[in-house]
């Protein structure tokens, strides 16, 4: 099953239902709920654990920091400084 995110610089996380959405109209909005309270997201990826069965999202924040977060019980998981040169992450790729 594929899923759809989106964050923003509101603070919260959308999950879009792409399957019962038309092509002439706009995305249904699955789900959302608020990310952060101080700072900035700024990047998301799918987090790829192969040992658990529940999907996990990673994301950036302006404030170097990144958390892995469960979208179906929309709880934080683990959150960890991250590289504070070269400015904040606004990309991320799964290599």
């Amino acid at each position: 099953m594929l899923r759809l995110f989106s964050i923003g610089k509101d603070r919260r996380l959308f999950e879009y239902d792409v399957y019962n959405s038309q092509q002439t109209t706009q995305l249904i909005v699955k789900s959302q709920f608020k990310i952060e309270q101080e700072f900035h997201p700024s990047a998301c990826i799918w987090y790829p654990v192969k040992d658990q069965k529940e999907g996990l999202l990673l994301t950036a924040i302006s404030d170097y920091k990144m958390k892995v977060w469960n979208p179906n019980s929309q709880s934080s998981r683990k959150t960890c400084l991250g590289p504070t040169y070269g400015g904040e992450i606004n990309r991320m790729k799964k290599l």
